[in-house]
């Protein structure tokens, strides 16, 4: 899960899930053609597309997945019609609509914009929330749950106001977070973990309060403390086991950070992980930190394509199996191909044969024919994704019905099955392997 990372200096920086101490960005969004001018607040929908609030420009930029370097944006939302003066926090409910917290212009002024999936261009929000604020503090973060309420956190009084679904207008919270029980002092970023607990990005700390909180309530754990790493808590995010990053701003451009905590981190618990150093390019993450909620994709590479029988096979094992043509495989001229393990966009149930060392689909009514005799035998085996074009890769890999075995169709001859004859792939699919 690759962790996103708004910076002042007008770039989104992009690094490993693993990233540890003086670590080079994977990505780096920056350069004219991005129409970054002010980076305040960034997200990231179910597609993994990036959300950029520009403060100095009153835009929304979005980016396509993969974006790197002088990359311009896939769309951009600006204009007189969509009401943005100052756009700062960012949030996306479950169903894709974008909210944006404008912090333009004086308190009766801000609101809370809300666009469609895929709104573009000069566009009118689809709500839009008024009367929000309090006081005459800053409106710092919003974030929305797993229900769709919307939270607002303002820093003067220290207040965490909760908004219905679909609210729109002059609507009153349904509830908020405040008082001396809470610990609330420089509240900034929030964000939410699969349970729906709360995690607020608090100065010097980070709060986390259990879901429904209300009132003055104290929370449920704080991470906080000199072992923390933790220097100005300005944004915060958690991926989809639990861990928590921690945007820390420092008004030393070279010394901003991004701290990373184990899954129920409490009291003065030590990072895991810190991003931090030159190298990183981090400078002062004000624009937030995003992870994205798709669980990590675990592959194994070391796959291969046989010359001989044209079948894909694992060569990682102290043997090469057998072969449909005699012998072991043999995988001269081959690529090292990588597969996923579920779960994973695809087709799942692809197995590995202990006895043969190939791939056959395990989800049909037959175990097939194997090289080594009988059917196949997936015990020990994971379960393999197989994904279909458009995709990554090299396609017109095919599932044989006499064998149940993968092979290579791209090829002069349909290779040996065990079976007899050549494979046969009627009824098949196409599918793409990753080749590394």
């Amino acid at each position: 899960m690759p962790i996103y990372v708004g910076n002042l200096s007008d770039t989104v920086n992009v690094y490993a899930d693993n990233a540890d101490g003086d670590a080079i960005p994977i990505r780096s969004i920056h350069g004219p053609g991005t129409g970054l001018n002010g980076v305040a607040g960034i997200a990231l929908d179910a597609s993994e597309k990036l959300y950029v609030s520009n403060a100095a420009n009153s835009t929304i930029t979005v980016y396509a997945p993969a974006a790197d370097g002088d990359a311009a944006p896939v769309s951009i939302i600006a204009g007189p019609s969509t009401g943005l003066a100052v756009p700062g926090g960012l949030a996306i409910d479950s169903v894709g609509n974008l909210y944006v917290l404008d912090t333009g212009g004086i308190p009766v002024n801000r609101t809370i914009s809300v666009y469609s999936p895929g709104a573009s261009g000069d566009v009118a929000p689809i709500r839009t929330l008024k009367g929000i604020q309090v006081a005459d503090g800053n409106l710092n973060g919003i974030a929305i749950d797993g229900s769709d309420s919307l939270y607002l956190c303002e820093n003067v009084p220290e207040i965490i106001s909760v908004f219905p679904p679909g609210a729109n207008g002059f609507v009153a919270p349904i509830r908020t977070i405040s008082g001396e029980s809470t610990g609330l002092s420089v509240p900034t970023k929030m964000a939410f973990d699969a349970s729906d607990s709360l995690y607020v990005a608090n100065g010097v700390d980070v709060l986390v309060f259990a879901p429904g909180a209300s009132g003055d309530v104290a929370p449920t754990r704080t991470i906080s403390g000199p072992g923390t790493g933790i220097l100005d808590a300005f944004s915060v995010a958690v991926d989809s086991a639990g861990l928590v990053y921690v945007g820390n701003f420092s008004l030393d451009s070279t010394n901003g950070s991004v701290t990373v905590y184990a899954a129920g981190a409490d009291g003065d618990a030590a990072p895991i992980r810190t991003i931090t150093g030159v190298d990183t390019e981090l400078g002062q993450p004000t624009g937030g930190v995003a992870i994205t909620r798709t669980p990590a994709v675990v592959t194994q590479d070391n796959w291969r394509w046989c010359n001989k029988c044209e079948g894909l096979f694992f060569a990682g094992d102290t043997t090469t199996g057998a072969c449909a043509a005699g012998g072991g495989h043999n995988y001269a001229g081959s690529g090292n191909y990588q597969l996923a393990f579920a779960p994973a966009p695809g087709q799942s149930n692809w197995r590995w044969c202990h006895k043969c060392e190939g791939l056959f689909f395990a989800g049909d009514t037959t175990t097939g024919a194997c090289p080594a005799g009988g059917g196949h035998d997936y015990g020990g085996s994971g379960d393999y994704v197989l994904a279909s074009p458009p995709g990554t890769g090299q396609d017109n890999w095919r599932w044989c019905h006499k064998c149940e075995g993968l092979f290579f169709a791209g090829d002069t001859t349909t290779g040996t099955c065990p079976a007899g004859g050549g494979h046969d792939y009627k009824g098949s699919g196409d599918y793409v392997l990753v080749s590394l």
